[in-house]
């Protein structure tokens, strides 16, 4: 039997080589169509190769002892996911699939504690521009549940069934739990009255070039989970061009991280300059 271990993070080097950032658009009108528009709500928005990083250990090569906050057992599927059903929200093109007839830099910030945000970058021979979206509240939903008193085994006692009924019966009529179980059901929906573009001048869309070329973007590998780290947020840059497609994705990145920094410059840019970063 594969045995689980908790030990501290083992943040091994995910990318000993550069990754190579070719991304040719595989034009899939089984992913979306040619503008983008995503097929439906399950739709994958990133190339199925983003999910790994060459540190993987696939099953079948894995040891019999398992640390399961060790980088070579963890891979980006699940966040990817959750990152595509966020821009089905924000009702965002696909930008790995087919080409979209400009120069776009893309960068989704779901914070843990805060609201969803999505920054697009589109340049062309018209100019730039930066489109600011928000959510009012992360995407999915959630049930708020209280025991029932017929759940409890046979042999509770009275005074414990008494209990359990009296608290079921208090919470049930309590009008902020039903508020709370209301907001879980609820959809997330677009900050329309938040929402914002903003013209971008020349200097800055170079100025982001070279941030990018700083890093090394190109180079990056889009995965690199860091397994047992559940709160933060999550940063995810897309860069889309004639000439092909990159993302890149990280959780709580470094302040003095390259990376970030190229972030931190659209959300200087925007309208959620102020909002709080971690």
């Amino acid at each position: 039997m594969r045995r689980i271990l908790v030990l501290l993070p083992l943040l091994l080097g995910a990318c000993s080589s550069p990754y190579d950032s070719a991304h040719s658009y595989p034009q899939n009108p089984a992913i979306s169509d040619a503008r983008g528009q995503p097929r439906d709500s399950s739709t994958f928005y990133f190339p199925a190769a983003d999910s790994l990083h060459p540190a993987y250990l696939p099953k079948s090569k894995r040891p019999s002892v398992v640390w399961n906050t060790d980088i070579r057992f963890a891979n980006c599927a699940g966040a990817l996911e959750g990152a595509s059903y966020t821009l089905t929200y924000f009702e965002a093109p696909v930008l790995s699939n087919y080409y979209l007839g400009a120069d776009i830099v893309r960068f989704l910030w779901e914070r843990s504690f805060h609201r969803p945000v999505l920054l697009t970058l589109r340049h062309d021979a018209a100019g730039s521009t930066l489109h600011t979206q928000l959510l009012d509240k992360h995407p999915g939903f959630h049930t708020l549940t209280v025991l029932h008193p017929n759940s409890l085994p046979a042999t509770a006692s009275a005074r414990r069934r008494a209990q359990a009924w009296k608290y079921y019966k208090e919470t049930m009529a309590d009008p902020q739990f039903q508020r709370e179980v209301a907001e879980g059901k609820r959809r997330a929906a677009q900050v329309k009255a938040e929402e914002t573009t903003v013209p971008v001048t020349p200097e800055q869309w170079e100025h982001l070039q070279e941030l990018l070329a700083q890093t090394e973007f190109p180079k990056m590998c889009p995965c690199q989970p860091r397994p047992g780290k559940l709160d933060g947020a999550y940063w995810l840059l897309e860069t889309h061009s004639a000439s092909g497609y990159h993302q890149v994705a990280r959780r709580s990145p470094e302040e003095q991280d390259g990376f970030r920094r190229a972030c931190e410059y659209l959300i200087d840019l925007s309208s959620v300059k102020d909002e709080e970063r971690y």
